[in-house]
């Protein structure tokens, strides 16, 4: 049914291809086809929501033009990838760890999928950063994001509307006028 090949092939792919061809192939020759392709289904799948949440991530990033005093004060967060539910509480409990900071910049624009889960953590960390005394500015939302963030209350949980930025520069420019403020 298949050729050598395409074994030869999927052998050297990757090591999770191989398991799920060798398991598959021993599931259909053992069991039945039917239950070979379920469980071939459900392990691709398994793998895939693996390597999504493996990809998501959040870089901390020099704030851009030149130096200003005060800017180490300013935290400057990319949040990448996936924040879904298989992903969410790893990326954001290295936000919620921010400290010795008074503005935390998170941008959100490289941030590929977001589901409801991600939404909620995002909330929740934004509540517990403006509780400690830091002021949380969000950058860059996804128009397709900003409904689920809406409904989830991560957008609620910034303590002003005015919080929510469109551009980067104007962002710092926020950040770094409320750390002249203190």
């Amino acid at each position: 049914m298949v050729r050598p090949a395409m074994v030869r092939s999927v052998m050297r792919a990757s090591r999770g291809d191989a398991v799920l061809f060798i398991l598959t192939a021993v599931v259909t020759v053992s069991v039945d086809l039917i239950y070979a392709i379920v469980i071939g289904v459900a392990v691709a799948a398994a793998l895939a929501l693996r390597s999504v949440a493996a990809a998501a991530g959040v870089h901390r990033e020099e704030l851009p033009g030149g130096a200003v005093a005060g800017d180490e004060r300013i935290a400057l967060l990319r949040l990448d990838g996936a924040l879904f539910f298989g992903a969410a509480d790893r990326v954001l409990e290295r936000v919620a760890r921010i400290d010795h900071v008074d503005v935390v910049i998170l941008r959100m624009s490289q941030l590929d999928l977001l589901d409801a889960t991600g939404a909620q953590v995002l909330g929740e960390v934004v509540s517990s950063l403006e509780q400690r005394g830091v002021t949380v500015l969000i950058k860059g939302v996804q128009p397709r994001h900003l409904p689920l963030l809406e409904h989830a209350g991560a957008l609620t949980a910034l303590t002003d509307d005015t919080h929510l930025i469109a551009d980067l520069d104007a962002a710092v420019a926020r950040g770094r006028a409320m750390v002249a403020a203190r």
